[in-house]
């Protein structure tokens, strides 16, 4: 019995040791990011406002939008992409409809709506009909509002 005991703390104890001496090295070890996700994104801006009462009175004609409010002056876009081939037909279907976009780049640092975004950009480039491409610009929307506002 007392061969069994001092076996089983033998290897207690070099197990321990050798844990503690794999584990130390692995704290020495830097870890870099390996990729970035890119917070650039192209955005149709439709136009830009003083206060929340005059952008609400004036956007009466457009399903979904959203706003951003940068000190005292609040941007209305209506559409996000992260490819420009793709906010160029959106752009072409509301200059169809006479209505003047504004193409600017925004910084957005919320992954997980970046990563959404990757697959509605996916579905972007698969369609040129414009009801489709308006439908999918509509969820890219609500996608921002319940992520990142």
């Amino acid at each position: 019995m007392k061969r069994y005991f001092l076996w089983i703390l033998f290897a207690l104890i070099s197990g321990s040791i050798l844990g503690k001496v794999t584990f130390d090295k692995y704290k020495k070890i830097e870890v870099e990011n390996t990729f970035k996700i890119d917070t650039n994104i192209y955005a149709l801006k439709y136009k830009s406002y003083n206060t929340i009462d005059e952008m609400k009175d004036d956007m009466t004609f457009l399903d979904r939008y959203i706003y951003l409010q940068n000190e005292n002056v609040i941007t209305v876009y209506v559409a996000l992409s992260k490819e420009e081939e793709n906010i160029d037909k959106i752009n072409d279907i509301y200059k169809k409809k006479n209505i003047n976009l504004i193409k600017e780049n925004i910084i957005i640092d919320n992954e997980e709506f970046i990563q959404n975004l990757s697959e509605y950009e996916k579905l972007l480039a698969a369609t040129e009909e414009e009801k489709s491409l308006l439908i999918i610009e509509n969820q890219i929307l609500s996608c921002y509002e319940k992520l990142v506002v």
